[in-house]
């Protein structure tokens, strides 16, 4: 073999190395891209889930705190009743 073959035939080979090696980075690079849009998706609806609930924490800071609001929240959350009231629970599936 000729050295020019030779040095022809390496350099050529040296491309194909270079040029795999860049198909294969591009390919690597478009799958973490999708990875990153599929989470980004993800986190922007618990963002919107998370501002949903500040706007309904705000809603109620802003609710003036009526005799009827604290009643009913003492009934609701703590199982409070008024004197002399009969709570009947009912266990019957519908």
């Amino acid at each position: 073999m000729s050295k020019h073959y030779r040095s022809n035939t390496i350099v050529k080979f040296a491309f194909a190395v270079i040029i795999l090696f860049l198909i294969a980075s591009v390919i690597n690079m478009q799958f973490e891209l999708k990875e990153l849009k599929d989470r980004k998706a993800a986190l922007d609806a618990e963002i919107a889930e998370v501002e949903d609930n500040i706007k309904e924490i705000q809603m109620r800071l802003d609710t003036p705190l009526t005799d009827e609001y604290i009643e009913r929240v003492a009934r609701e959350k703590f199982g409070f009743r008024k004197p002399n009231e009969i709570i009947f629970h009912n266990n019957i599936p519908n």
